[in-house]
């Protein structure tokens, strides 16, 4: 099974503005409806992206993994649902549904999926 990502984000998605209202459990319900979940191990959508802050919804299955991953700003990720393995130098941690953790910028980090899994990802960015 390949890693299927969408590339182009929904058409019907409003990223930016003075306040963004998504409900989280409808988002989910789509990524798992579209063919990068069907025919893939995960599939991701930015459901909010200004110039220093982007929310993504992820859904990822069992096994399926995102190795040497670094971001370039602190990021918490919540886990929504299932558990996954969070690896931070070198050390794994279990995180379960209803767990957040939070990195500096710029930490090379592991995620496997112990079960299938819905992550909430949150990166900060400097405004330059």
């Amino acid at each position: 099974m390949a890693d299927a990502i969408r590339t182009a984000p929904r058409k019907d998605r409003v990223l930016c503005g003075p306040a963004i209202t998504f409900a989280i459990a409808e988002e989910i319900n789509l990524l798992k409806q579209e063919p990068e979940w069907i025919c893939g191990r995960r599939n991701s959508v930015t459901v909010v992206k200004t110039s220093n802050l982007s929310i993504v919804l992820t859904a990822i299955k069992k096994g399926a993994t995102l190795c040497g991953h670094e971001v370039d700003g602190p990021i918490t990720l919540q886990v929504l649902s299932g558990a996954v393995q969070f690896g931070v130098a070198g050390e794994p941690r279990a995180l379960a549904a209803g767990t957040l953790i939070a990195l500096d910028k710029a930490i090379l980090h592991d995620i496997q999926a112990l079960e299938d899994s819905e992550l909430l990802l949150t990166i900060v960015r400097e405004i330059k």
